[in-house]
This record gives C-alpha cells, sequence and structure tokens, in this order.
C-alpha cells in the first residue's frame, strides 16, 4: 500500500524552464519533457528581453506557435498573453500558468515556435506537467 506522501509525490504538478533566445526572424525549439509525463498542464513566459544591452524592444511584435503532438494549441499569438506581469506579481495563486491542458504519452513532441521581427531576444518559457493523470 502506498503512503499517502507517495501519492502526492505521484500526482504533484512539475515545472521545467527553457531558455531560449530568438534571433530575428524564425526559431523553433523542442521541448523535452520526462518520459513519465502524462499531463501538459500549462505554460508561462517569464521574461522576454533584449539579447543586446541597450536594444530596446516591444514585446508584443514576439509572436508564439506551441504544437504538443501534432496539435496546435497556440497559434501564431502574441507571447504577452502568455507572460507573467511586468512587475511579477501573481494573482492567479500558485503555480501560476496558463492553461492548455493536454494529455501526454511519455513519448511526446512538443514544439515551440517565435517569430521575432524585432531584435534579437531572450526569453524564458516554463512548462508545467503532471507525472499521473
Amino acid at each position: 500500500m502506498a503512503s499517502s506522501m507517495d501519492i502526492s509525490y505521484r500526482q504533484g504538478i512539475r515545472s521545467k524552464g527553457f531558455a531560449i533566445t530568438t534571433p530575428t526572424g524564425t526559431t523553433q525549439q523542442t521541448l523535452s519533457l520526462s518520459g513519465l509525463a502524462k499531463s501538459f498542464e500549462g505554460i508561462l513566459i517569464t521574461s522576454a528581453f533584449t539579447a543586446t544591452p541597450g536594444v530596446v524592444i516591444n514585446p508584443k511584435q514576439l509572436r508564439m506557435t506551441l504544437t504538443i503532438n501534432n496539435d496546435v494549441c497556440v497559434d501564431d499569438d502574441s507571447v504577452l498573453h502568455y507572460a507573467s506581469p511586468a512587475t511579477g506579481g501573481f494573482s492567479g495563486g500558485f503555480p501560476f500558468f496558463i492553461p492548455i491542458p493536454r494529455r501526454l504519452t511519455g513519448q511526446d513532441t512538443i514544439q515551440i515556435r517565435f517569430t521575432n521581427p524585432a531584435a534579437s531576444q531572450n526569453v524564458d518559457v516554463t512548462i508545467w506537467y503532471r507525472n499521473e493523470l
């Protein structure tokens, strides 16, 4: 019989972060999760800033497409819709993310594509997932 601590750990939500540099143009990156991941819970963009100091950017220009197993979950949308507020304050509690629930198999292809018409930017992406449904 499993203890309640074991059950809580297995069912708990997890996160994985990715630091992505998006040069001018289109950048695509595969986001790899644990083979035990069974449920994609959501995403959060925690920063979008210029890779070149002193260059001013307009974060509204950065666009994102998120695809999970050939299912386009986010299609060419502004990154600002999936970002934390500039002040860093959250009103949604913890963990805070934009929910995009999808079942996973453990052998999933998760890809994120950024379209950037401006100067090179650094983007921090956090994925939230569960190991059990």
